[in-house]
């Protein structure tokens, strides 16, 4: 993107959507030029990229087929969990949709799938979460100019549910936790969540290779996104818990490199270590229920352990380089200021005892503690006020004689005369 200058006007030479136009601007001033160029890019930016063979054909599919197709053309550049998560909001968008065509859809549509959607109760971020699906096939297919203008996500206006959790309620939780056999993985993963900060996909991911007990290293190389793989120290905790994991396993001969550290659990008390273990919800629940903590969800550990450092004064990058990346904007949502820092910052700004303000005391002969009412018709307030030439002025053009009061007939030049 440049400006140019041909004879005295200025032309604009700018590739947009892979097209170059060189347009004059019809003005001779450096300042109007630079504002021009800002416009046209814009609009030029806005307008429809040429449409391909490809964008055709996904234009003439109906919403669910074209999320089909573009969840399998993109299944070796993604995830399998974000392929799946596509597959999934296909689900409601067809349901709305039904038979309408890509390039049937308008902005109006939009709008009513957004009411219909909080008509039924579902969450803001979840509607959000759904026609993002449906904007990233729209763009595919060449389409999604039509709704820059018009469409507006909605807005979350629920407070974030994460919390982080007291000492005492730790201490709670997982006093309850060790308490039966059965539990065992779900104490072990929550250990992992809340002394390391690991997600529950992480801990889910685990195999043996990737623990080096001697170093107290600990490999993640599956996580929410690939910002996530790092390679945090484990602290002593962290570390007995799963020596205590790699010995109960070593009975079984399930600490082959490739095994799971969670293996996947069947019916019957079948264990199959080269398959990673599915949920410890059942488990989990019992014990928030058992400590009477039902409120606390697992992913709070991560609340807890994010909070934890933050509390510690740890700087932002040693943080992310232990649990992983977190956005600078995330870190507001991840970071709880918990009710002890709060303590100690109500500690820290008490003055000292030389400087302290003290509370006013009542004048001899009155309450100390009076109503409002009591306040408004105290005798003080209506005591006979000494007359004088300045009050007796005051009365006579019309004031109260109140020398208190911005009333207009009383100011500083009678005072004074």
């Amino acid at each position: 993107m440049a400006l140019w200058k041909r004879g005295k006007q200025y032309w604009l030479d700018v590739v947009i959507h892979g097209h170059r136009y060189r347009e004059p601007l019809n003005t001779t001033d450096w300042r109007e030029a630079t504002r021009l160029e800002r416009e046209r890019v814009e609009q030029l930016e806005r307008r429809a990229k040429v449409p391909t063979a490809d964008s055709r054909a996904y234009a003439a599919l109906p919403v669910v087929a074209a999320i089909t197709a573009y969840a399998e053309e993109r299944r070796a550049q993604v995830s399998k969990r974000m392929a799946a998560y596509w597959l999934e909001n296909a689900k409601p968008l067809g349901a709305f949709f039904e038979t309408t065509k890509l390039r049937q859809i308008n902005p109006a549509q939009l709008a009513d799938y957004q009411r219909a959607r909080t008509d039924a109760g579902i969450s803001p971020k979840t509607i959000n979460g759904e026609l993002s699906v449906l904007r990233q096939v729209l763009k595919h297919a060449r389409l999604w100019h039509r709704f820059v203008d018009d469409y507006k996500p909605l807005k979350n206006y629920k407070p974030p549910i994460g919390q982080a959790l007291t000492v005492e309620q730790q201490e709670q939780l997982f006093a309850m936790a060790k308490t039966r056999p059965a539990w065992l993985y779900a104490y072990v993963a929550a250990t992992l969540s809340f002394y390391c900060g690991m997600r529950a996909c992480e801990i889910k991911g685990l195999r043996w290779r990737d623990i080096e007990f001697d170093k107290a290293l600990l490999y993640v190389r599956r996580s929410k996104t690939p910002a996530g793989w790092r390679s945090p120290t484990l602290n002593t905790t962290c570390l007995d818990v799963l020596r205590y994991l790699h010995d109960r396993a070593s009975k079984l001969q399930f600490t082959e490199p490739d095994h799971f550290v969670f293996p996947w659990h069947g019916r019957g008390k079948k264990i199959d270590p080269t398959r990673g273990m599915i949920s410890w919800r059942t488990a989990w629940r019992s014990i928030r229920r058992e400590a009477g903590l039902n409120e606390v969800r697992f992913h709070d550990g991560r609340h807890t352990a994010i909070t934890t450092l933050a509390e510690k004064g740890l700087p932002d990058w040693v943080i992310q380089a232990q649990v992983g990346h977190v956005a600078s904007e995330m870190m507001k949502t991840y970071s709880h200021i918990r009710r002890e820092a709060l303590n100690q910052a109500a500690a820290a700004l008490e003055p000292p005892k030389s400087a302290a303000p003290k509370a006013p005391t009542p004048p001899s002969g009155q309450p100390a503690d009076e109503t409002p009412e009591q306040l408004c018709h105290s005798p003080r307030h209506n005591s006979t006020l000494p007359t004088g030439r300045v009050l007796k002025f005051a009365r006579e053009i019309g004031s109260s004689g109140w020398t208190r009061t911005s009333n207009p007939p009383v100011n500083s030049r009678m005072l004074y005369h």
